[in-house]
């Protein structure tokens, strides 16, 4: 290139060279300035990043139960075990009273506050004390009455039946039949004899599983 378009160029440049905005102190003073925000800035950074590194380090060393047990994700929390209740005794079963009384001295049945003439059978032969357990009831049925020589089927009304322990029958009923079989009646069949009046009272008083109890004869004192 030669001088004169060398000359040129330069006169042309320093013509339109635009004069610098800041002082070149200020410029430094700004690049000084930048040089310390920056470092600020990282020390921040590095402090943050400490702490939060801290934080994570304290949470996993107190994560434990303050009582010293952990307690894993999904699994159900231990409960202190329950003391076992000790079993109540069953209250023992109570043997109910007896409904009414049989007196085979004075030959009454005895209920309700109501003493009732009785015609006896074969009562006498069960001890003293034993309960006659009501096991039927029927308004009207045809019982076989055994007598010493044969078996009659008799109606007798408002008929109960009772069992004794020992499986015995015992029958209770209205006399409405001949008087001659009840007297013929063997010593194993138990009959007591009412009216029909009071027959009917106490077909209609008694229910199954009622019981009635055999008084103990009266003692003689001379």
């Amino acid at each position: 290139m030669s001088d004169e378009l060398t000359g040129a160029l330069r006169e042309l440049a320093a013509r339109h060279e635009i004069p610098p905005l800041l002082a070149a102190a200020e410029v430094r003073d700004r690049a000084r300035r930048r040089s310390r925000r920056r470092r600020a800035t990282l020390a921040l950074c590095t402090a943050a990043t400490a702490a939060c590194a801290v934080a994570v380090v304290t949470l996993a060393l107190h994560a434990d139960h303050p009582a010293g047990k952990r307690h894993s994700p999904g699994a159900t929390p231990a409960t202190s075990p329950t003391p076992a209740r000790t079993p109540t005794a069953a209250p023992s079963a109570r043997t109910p009273r007896p409904l009414g009384r049989l007196d085979t001295d004075l030959r009454t049945l005895t209920l309700a506050g109501r003493v009732l003439r009785v015609d006896l059978r074969a009562a006498g032969r069960l001890p003293p004390g034993t309960r006659l357990t009501v096991v039927a009831r029927s308004a009207g049925a045809v019982l076989p009455l055994k007598t010493r020589t044969e078996v009659r089927e008799v109606k007798v009304p408002y008929l109960v039946e009772l069992r004794a322990p020992g499986g015995e029958p015992v029958y209770a009923g209205a006399l409405s039949f001949d008087a001659k079989v009840l007297r013929a009646l063997s010593g194993t069949t138990g009959w007591v004899g009412l009216s029909a009046r009071d027959a009917a009272w106490l077909h209609d008083r008694l229910r199954d599983g009622d019981q009635i109890e055999l008084t103990p004869p009266r003692r003689e004192f001379s």
